[in-house]
């Protein structure tokens, strides 16, 4: 990215009665129950339950009891497994919600280096350049897409965005591959993300980086072609379908929280300056999905109650039902639309729509 402009929301956070309402009311949450923000013995439990299904997964894959064709659905849920460790454990701790302490932080966020995605290049892309500034061009890294898409209504309309809504899920199943093999060395050339200017990487974050690709590519693909007696295509394939189905999934849970019709894109002026407060811009952007089915949420680790995640990013997911009911009243209280689909299926078929829409018309940006 070339942008040069800082990005600054234009009004305070304690100037809106509705955000130092929901603030105090979270607050008054833990207070009153005297329990932490972070993780609980509830955490912990899945910590322990998705680690242990990676670790036991990948020894089923390596028993040699599987032919060539069933390898390729051990590989799956192979993915599967690694999907759980990184939406409930490394994507906690990369946002600082595991633990209130750095180091413990620090190490569960390496669960995304163990399933081959750079922690460090995930904090500066999600945290820094997209929690920071949702929806907003030249600042949200997640509008990026190389013209393939067209995300939002500031975006150049192109002749072949017509038929986004239709390519977009098979594309989708690339995304994950793209991360793995390539995603992270791209940004590295990046200097800016969101308001954030790195003249130079750490080493320790690189060899990190490095060591996890290293890793990750000696478990999931040398590994099985040295020990296991099956031919080195069932592998590859396994390699591959194991990252089209964690593409897909990827896709299906991140994309409908933000890029729907009921979302705001409001655009920074010439100095960057957002009319807005950050707790707003929240709610005006995000939407969640499946609230009301438990499972989703504690098998996709609170990833469906997007608002609350980005509001109080520093909490741990397991109490986000609990603070969802908070956010909710206070908004209706202020008058406030909260705005959710009611299940996982509807919300990626709205987020197609969509896409049908930015990509047939030139539709106006809501602010």
């Amino acid at each position: 990215m070339t942008e040069q402009r800082r990005f600054k929301y234009t009004h305070d956070v304690t100037a809106s009665e509705f955000t130092k309402a929901v603030s105090l009311r979270v607050e008054e949450y833990f207070q009153t129950r005297g329990i932490t923000r972070h993780a609980n013995a509830h955490m912990l439990f899945k910590t322990v339950l998705w680690l242990t299904l990676w670790v036991a997964s990948w020894v089923w894959l390596m028993s040699g009891r599987f032919n060539a064709v069933e390898i390729v659905g051990v590989y799956v849920v192979h993915g599967f497994a690694q999907l759980l460790a990184t939406f409930n454990i490394a994507h906690d701790a990369n946002h600082s919600a595991y633990s209130s302490s750095k180091r413990v932080n620090r190490v569960m966020s390496c669960v995304f280096d163990l399933m081959g995605v750079s922690s460090y290049m995930w904090r500066l892309l999600h945290n820094d350049a997209h929690h920071s500034f949702i929806n907003i061009r030249g600042a949200d890294t997640t509008l990026i897409s190389g013209n393939l898409f067209r995300f939002s209504p500031h975006d150049t309309r192109r002749s072949f965005h017509r038929y986004q809504h239709l390519y977009a899920p098979l594309i989708y199943c690339l995304a994950s591959l793209d991360w793995v093999l390539t995603k992270d060395f791209r940004w590295l050339s990046n200097a800016r993300f969101g308001n954030l200017t790195i003249a130079r990487h750490p080493r320790s974050e690189l060899a990190i980086l490095f060591g996890g690709k290293l890793f990750y590519g000696t478990y999931v693909l040398v590994l099985p072609l040295i020990y296991l007696d099956v031919p080195w295509y069932s592998i590859a394939i396994g390699f591959v379908v194991m990252h089209l189905f964690i593409g897909f999934t990827i896709a299906l849970i991140f994309q409908p929280n933000h890029f729907n019709e009921n979302a705001a894109y409001p655009d920074a002026d010439e100095d960057g300056r957002i009319s807005n407060n950050y707790i707003r811009h929240i709610f005006d952007t995000t939407s969640d999905y499946a609230r009301t089915y438990p499972l989703t949420t504690w098998i996709l680790g609170g990833l469906n109650l997007h608002i609350i995640h980005h509001m109080f990013s520093g909490i741990c997911h397991v109490h986000y039902p609990a603070l969802t009911k908070i956010v909710m009243q206070t908004a209706q209280e202020y008058g406030l639309c909260y705005r959710e689909n009611k299940t996982v299926t509807g919300a990626f078929l709205a987020h197609l729509r969509w896409l049908k829409v930015l990509g047939t018309s030139d539709a106006v940006a809501t602010t």
